[in-house]
Parts: C-alpha cells; structure tokens; sequence
C-alpha cells in the first residue's frame, strides 16, 4: 500500500494566507468551526494562531491551526477536503497537534469544535479528548474538548 505524506506548511505571510484563502475558498467556505474569509484567516494570525496547510503532493487538503494558551494548546482545522477523506489524515492532524504541544512543553490539548461537527466529534472520542462544558471565549459556537497529555 503507498501511503501518502501530510506535509504540514506554517504561514508566515500575508501572501501565504491569501495562498491558502485562494486555494481553498470553495472546498472550505463551509467549514462550521471556522469563519472562512481572508480577514478572518489574518485576523487568527494576528490573535496568534500559527496557521498551517497540510499538504499532500503539494495540494493543500485542509488547514491546521494551533496557539499555546498558557499551559493549553488550543487547536481548530478545516474539514479533510472531501477527494481525500478516508485516508486517515484527520487521525495525522491530531498526532500534529499533540507533537507540537510536546514541543512546547503544554500537557493539555483543546480541539475546539462545533456542536454539530459530528465527525470532529467522533475523532475527539476516539482520540481520547473529553468535552467540557466550556465554550471556547471567542466564538461561542466552539465546544472544548480537552486531552491530558
């Protein structure tokens, strides 16, 4: 079996975020755990949200975003791009999300998610994260789930 890569990409300009925005705008304008624009992407950049593409064969199938909270890593991601789903890559961002909070030294990961994400939910579950009562602070709509590690 010829497993694909994620490679996963950090912006780290404004022509990387509108790269992103450009790519993705049809296949991610429905992403209920994100507002979808231009300005909504910079404006996550500067709250400090490293933002990421995760990429296979360079084609951009989802994007990553992560930002340590004091002792907490809160993440958030866009669906898998419907042509890729059912490669395991949602399980991938996951794992990303919990090495990068290794690397800064954070014990508790956040996946912050829609009510009716349904899939996000089931990958929470199967993952290990427990949902909280807490609604993340700067959209309301957000759900925490939370995973000690």
């Amino acid at each position: 079996m010829n497993e694909k890569v994620l490679e996963f990409v950090q912006s780290k300009t404004d022509q990387d975020l509108t790269d992103i925005y450009n790519f993705n705008v049809d296949v991610f304008a429905e992403a209920t755990d994100l507002h979808w624009s231009l300005d909504a992407l910079r404006n996550e950049s500067k709250r400090g949200w490293q933002i990421y593409s995760v990429k296979v064969d360079n084609e951009i199938v989802a994007v990553a975003l992560f930002k340590k909270d004091d002792k907490r890593l809160l993440t958030k991601n866009t669906p898998i791009k419907m042509t890729h789903q059912g490669n395991g890559y949602s399980h991938m961002i996951k794992e990303f999300f919990e090495d990068a909070a290794n690397e800064l030294n954070v014990h508790e990961v956040v996946s912050l998610c829609s009510e009716d994400n349904f899939r996000l939910i089931s990958l929470n579950e199967t993952h290990g994260y427990v949902k909280t009562s807490k609604r993340y602070k700067d959209n309301e709509d957000l759900i925490e789930w939370v995973k000690k590690i």
